[in-house]
């Protein structure tokens, strides 16, 4: 991957990543994914149903990304506010005032809109994956990983390996912030949370 389509891919797992302000707690789900990948190829994509998250949540959260580039490493901000219940994930990317994109997720469908500023190269399945690696039960997304992959967690910490190697690591260092680093593409992000109407699954809906 080269620098410029790292930026793309920071600024994609920025919007993925607005959920993950608390480690998510165990539990099960319907497993999905697409055509799997080898251990040594991409990251999969995971298509998880909504009810399999087992809770509601309603955030508003402040991420930071940070990147390489040409001109060094480059710090990004962003406002997002995720939605989940039994029936939908929705997300909406907040920067410079202005919406950047949406993402509706009701378990068959996924659909999206981008602003029109927005880069074509924003990938809503890999928004999705990676919101799911970090907000879901570990037991839904193992049964959804192909071969020769895997999630692996301890206290405070939720890791998916190739293999050997750690491609993405989830820390949540305390209830309100997460840092996520993806190795492998070389960004990281910084959420905290503003707000939080989070809820158990069937005490309520997020608007």
């Amino acid at each position: 991957m080269n620098r410029g389509t790292v930026a793309v891919a920071a600024c994609a797992a920025l919007l993925a990543l607005a959920g993950c302000a608390a480690q998510p707690q165990p539990g099960s789900g319907m497993p999905g994914a697409t055509s799997g990948a080898r251990a040594n190829g991409a990251a999969p994509l995971l298509r998880l149903p909504p009810a399999s998250l087992g809770r509601t949540l309603n955030l508003q959260q402040q991420i930071t990304v940070q990147y390489p580039s040409p001109q060094g490493e480059q710090t990004r901000d962003m406002l997002a506010l995720l939605e989940a219940d039994a029936t939908h994930t929705r997300l909406a990317a907040v920067a410079g005032g202005q919406v950047l994109a949406r993402l509706d997720w009701d378990g068959q469908d996924l659909r999206v809109s981008k602003a029109p500023w927005a880069p074509p190269e924003l990938l809503p399945e890999r928004i999705l994956s990676d919101l799911q690696l970090s907000l879901w039960p570990v037991a839904a997304i193992q049964a959804a990983l192909p071969a020769g992959w895997r999630v692996e967690v301890a206290p405070g910490v939720r890791q998916l390996r190739a293999g050997d190697e750690v491609v993405a690591e989830i820390r949540y260092p305390d209830a309100r912030t997460t840092l996520f680093e993806q190795r492998r593409d070389g960004y990281r992000l910084t959420i905290r949370t503003l707000q939080d109407g989070r809820q158990d699954a069937g005490q309520g809906k997020a608007r």
